[in-house]
């Protein structure tokens, strides 16, 4: 066996084209010769890149079966091609082939990563989308919640306003007691059944503490009626809320160690029974 039949025996071997004589000879070349085992790996390593660059899809048996029949009807089993140059041009054709896949695999990474980025920079966006989203909801809530409580400080000054513009407003002084240190105060009703209390000198509040007025009625109900700071000058004029169904019988100024607890009681400050207001004839 020349060398060129040698080497196209061990490569048709590799892509699986021999007939099973042909095959058997294969074989035992490969285990009797080394040299001829490493080229068949050779050859084998190439097959299989070939295999890995096609479509992966079972072609029709009968193929092989025609392909292999009309090989036989020619003068031998081997290509039209001269000896010489059938490992060449296979060799040749398979180098091309693994080319070509290996600048399609380079092309398809390159892609994969354009990919990858152009999704990392989408992601992103939209964390950094979301983060803004986020924020503006929370700047919003806030507004709204300021836009509430000022609200809340126009109504309440324009009832202090017009109470103490009222000219038929009742005016109560409040009493002191054990724990008013030096505090006093008013009680003002007016006319449309709106009232306030006007306070100096109050006592400083622990951290975290308030003041609440409580108003009780004819049937000796509790009814919270304000929550509230004083000022710096520890003073505070105060818009009371009330059930108007009811005229308030006493007024009650509690000083509070938590604000924050709803439950939360003190000794009285100052306190006030209320007179009835005289009904119009």
């Amino acid at each position: 066996m020349t060398p060129e039949e040698r080497e196209e025996l061990l490569a048709g071997h590799a892509l699986g084209t021999l007939s099973a004589p042909d095959a058997e000879d294969a074989e035992r070349l490969i285990r009797s010769d080394p040299r001829a085992a490493e080229q068949f790996r050779t050859f084998r390593e190439i097959a299989d890149l070939i295999a890995l660059s096609v479509p992966l899809r079972r072609a029709d048996p009968a193929l092989r079966q025609r392909v292999l029949a009309a090989a036989r009807q020619s003068r031998s089993w081997r290509p039209r091609f001269s000896q010489r140059q059938a490992p060449v041009y296979a060799l040749a054709a398979a180098l091309a082939i693994v080319t070509i896949w290996a600048a399609s695999l380079q092309t398809s990474l390159a892609r994969l990563r354009q990919d990858t980025a152009s999704l990392s920079a989408v992601v992103e966006s939209d964390a950094k989308r979301l983060d803004r989203l986020s924020g503006a909801a929370s700047g919003v809530q806030e507004a709204r919640s300021l836009s509430l409580q000022l609200q809340s400080a126009v109504q309440d000054e324009q009832i202090i306003q017009s109470v103490q513009n009222d000219p038929r407003v009742v005016v109560t002084e409040l009493e002191s007691t054990l724990s008013s240190h030096g505090a006093r105060g008013r009680y003002m009703s007016g006319e449309t059944g709106a009232s306030i209390l006007v306070l100096q000198g109050l006592p400083t509040l622990p951290l975290g503490g308030a003041y609440r007025v409580w108003l009780e009625d004819p049937l000796s109900q509790l009814t919270l009626a304000a929550s509230f700071l004083p000022d710096s000058n520890l003073g505070a004029r105060v818009a009371l809320k009330r059930d108007t169904r009811l005229e308030p019988s006493r007024v009650y100024v509690v000083a509070t160690s938590r604000a924050d607890d709803p439950a939360a009681t003190g000794p009285v400050v100052l306190m006030a029974t209320l007179p009835k207001r005289a009904t119009a004839p």
